[in-house]
């Protein structure tokens, strides 16, 4: 996943956005950066984490490099979260969730994340688990 896919994706509960990104492992890649058109975003940059603002200049070359290995993408609305794994983001439906593996992954993280993704996140938590 890279920064720029937080200008794309909503909440697919609630419909909110713009969503909130936790990294937990990163990459850097070498990529030619000329010709990227600034801003690559065009109403939120996921990097600096706030709206795009005509007539702001933006790091995009530097935000174009990052590959986001490892994290979380979570509502602050309603408090879905989805996981990021090998770089994918993976939204799936609750009924298409693994419960076990979700568990697994918060609970591999659970110094990284939000107590409140913890104890409130949806579909899964670790509420009745001990942390």
């Amino acid at each position: 996943m890279r920064y720029w896919g937080l200008d794309t994706i909503i909440c697919p509960s609630c419909k909110h956005y713009p969503l909130k990104l936790i990294i937990f492992n990163k990459t850097e890649e070498d990529i030619p950066d000329k010709n990227i058109p600034k801003p690559f975003c065009r109403t939120y940059c996921g990097y600096l984490n706030k709206p795009v603002k005509e007539g702001e200049d933006y790091p995009c070359e530097k935000c174009l490099r990052i590959e986001i290995v490892e994290g979380i993408v979570y509502c602050p609305n309603c408090m879905h979260w989805f996981p990021i794994r090998d770089g994918i983001l993976v939204i799936l439906p609750d009924k298409k969730r693994n419960e076990q593996h979700d568990k697994a992954f918060l609970n591999k993280y659970k110094d990284k994340i939000p107590e409140e993704i913890l104890v409130k996140g949806k579909p899964f938590n670790l509420k009745k688990l001990a942390l």
